[in-house]
């Protein structure tokens, strides 16, 4: 069989030098030859067929089989003849493939005797109103506290450990093509120790195969009397390409570089012909990394660039025919950037000791845009017909956002104890504020708290999945008296199903701009002030004027008071 390579992917000339041959309307830059290229190849091939991805044959009434002779193509049976393509090919072999071709034709109720020149014979149906979806949706996904595990009620201690937590996730796509993005920031504070963990990992689907693309995981730990230790290790295609431990004081600066080639065998139908060769993703991937440990002092910065689409290497065993693939498919392009910095400062007296904290989260991202088709083009001496058959086709997902920013110092020692409560959560519902019923089945809520610069958090469960929380969150909030403001950010995320996707997106609490609710609590007046204007120790009732699909508007009710009249029952006994 003749295989015809074809490239819809950044460094096609570099990996394989082959003449642009099949290609249509590919972009394929040149890059440098020194960079790494990582290539892995699947054993199991995918046979793409009715049965594993949705596919629409565009059939006619069947034409009765009328076979071609030499007279028509003014050949004869022992002569040689040189194809467009550059096939030689005697008339005789020439006759038997076109006549086999035209009967195949026939049989889907086409014919190499039609007028037009090329024809979309088949698609992969794609369910754009869940796309749309999740792209209208897409801006309310935003990162998250981790959750920690609920401490022991005990005495205030002089000191507070502190800790700062945000993780993000991003699933996006359909069953055939999709990706998937998470990252996640911890940073710790204790008396003797300082960690802070970036961890962040992306990966692609086609057609139900999955490919790392890459994986980060840094761990790094400063203490007191030698207890310095970091770990850093990146894969990329779920191989570990690189990995540093140390374990005294350190700077570390990398920049590295990787060609990525994953694919898989396929064999797949183009209307009534079939195309077999490889199928994947192809593309560069870099990845910048720094870190600093020194005396309880931790500080991570990565920022991984990804620049990935779709590539095919096809075939079909034809002489008078060749198979190919046009347009070009973005899989996915993106850069990320996880900065976290902790330090403890010690002062003299020590109670004025303090953790210098900064934290950065930015996201730029296209993914799974522009189009991708399979074909078979037919020369037939006398003209040529080409016959497609679509695989992807929209116009994909952009997201360019901060997930977050903090600048602050924070104080290590606490001698003040205030009470956050946040109830009676209502998000989306099953139910239009006209109570029409919509395809919607609530699983659970996430409640986040930062205040000052440290982070709380906590999961309610809703077992009725009717867009309202099964119990209220109680926070006992540790305190400085030499910090007169505390900033307090309250942000709600409900986990629901609208009709087979999955979403975690953020609820609407405020009116106007914003959806997360921020206000100042003022020590010295016992007031709040800023999206919430009461005194402490008041319920106050927080409604946005947004919703996703209808339902009424989401709202909570917040208290922060120095006292609670009573201990709520714990979750279980709820």
């Amino acid at each position: 069989m003749r295989k015809i390579f074809l490239f819809s992917i950044l460094f096609a000339f570099l990996f394989f030098g082959l003449a642009e041959g099949n290609q249509e309307g590919f972009n394929v830059p040149s890059i440098s030859p020194s960079v790494k290229n990582i290539k892995i190849r699947l054993d199991v091939p995918l046979v793409l067929s009715p049965s594993n991805v949705n596919i629409i044959t565009i059939k006619k009434t069947p034409i009765t089989f009328k076979p071609f002779d030499y007279n028509f193509f003014k050949i004869t049976k022992s002569q040689v003849i040189t194809l467009e393509n550059g096939n030689k090919i005697t008339g005789e072999e020439f006759l038997r493939e076109i006549n086999e071709i035209e009967k195949k034709l026939n049989s889907y109720g086409y014919s190499l005797r039609d007028k037009e020149e090329e024809i979309v014979i088949q698609k992969i149906l794609i369910k754009r109103d869940d796309l749309e979806m999740q792209r209208k949706l897409l801006r309310s996904i935003t990162p998250f506290a981790v959750l920690q595990p609920v401490q022991k009620e005990e005495p205030m201690k002089e000191f507070k450990d502190y800790n700062f937590s945000k993780k993000w996730d991003l699933d996006l796509g359909d069953n055939n093509f999709n990706i998937n993005i998470s990252t996640n920031l911890e940073m710790k504070g204790k008396e003797s120790q300082i960690l802070t963990n970036a961890y962040a990992l992306a990966e692609a689907g086609i057609l139900g195969r999955k490919a790392q693309l890459i994986k980060i995981e840094t761990n790094l730990v400063s203490g007191n009397n030698n207890g310095d230790d970091a770990k850093l290790n990146v894969y990329i295609l779920g191989k570990k390409e690189y990995s540093k431990n140390f374990k005294t004081k350190y700077d570390l600066k990398e920049n590295l570089r990787y060609g990525v080639d994953w694919g898989f065998p396929i064999s797949a139908p183009v209307g009534p012909f079939n195309i077999t060769g490889t199928f994947g993703i192809r593309g560069g991937i870099g990845l910048e990394l720094s870190s600093n440990l020194d005396s309880l002092t931790c500080s991570i910065s990565v920022k991984p660039s990804i620049d990935t689409k779709a590539f095919a290497e096809i075939g079909i065993d034809y002489k008078v025919a060749s198979a190919g693939v046009g347009g070009e498919l973005t899989i996915l392009k993106d850069e990320l950037l996880l900065k976290g910095s902790l330090a403890l400062v010690l002062q003299d007296p020590l109670y004025n000791s303090f953790f210098n904290v900064s934290a950065l989260g930015e996201n730029n991202l296209d993914a799974l845009s522009g189009d991708l088709y399979f074909f078979v083009k037919v020369n037939y001496l006398v003209g040529s017909k080409k016959f497609k058959a679509q695989i992807y086709e929209w116009d994909g997902f952009s997201y360019n956002t901060s997930l977050f920013n903090y600048s602050l110092n924070e104080p290590a020692y606490k001698d003040k104890v205030m009470w956050l409560v946040v109830k009676d959560i209502r998000g989306i519902t099953p139910y239009t504020a006209r109570n029409e019923k919509i395809d919607i089945s609530s699983k659970r809520f996430y409640v986040e708290a930062v205040i000052g610069g440290e982070t709380f958090s906590t999961m309610i469960p809703d077992t009725n999945g009717n867009g309202i929380a099964d119990h209220d969150w109680v926070l006992k909030i540790p305190l400085s008296s030499r910090s007169i403001e505390v900033p307090i950010k309250i942000r709600v995320i409900q986990e629901y199903y609208a009709r087979s996707l999955k979403f975690k997106n953020d609820l609407d609490i405020l009116k106007g701009e914003g959806k997360d609710l921020d206000f100042i609590l003022d020590l010295n007046t016992e007031t709040l002030k800023g999206a919430v204007n009461e005194k402490i120790g008041k319920d106050y009732i927080c409604t946005g004027d947004t919703n996703y699909f209808g339902e009424r508007y989401h709202t909570i009710t917040v208290k922060v008071t120095p006292n609670l009249e009573f201990m709520p029952a714990s979750d279980k006994a709820k």
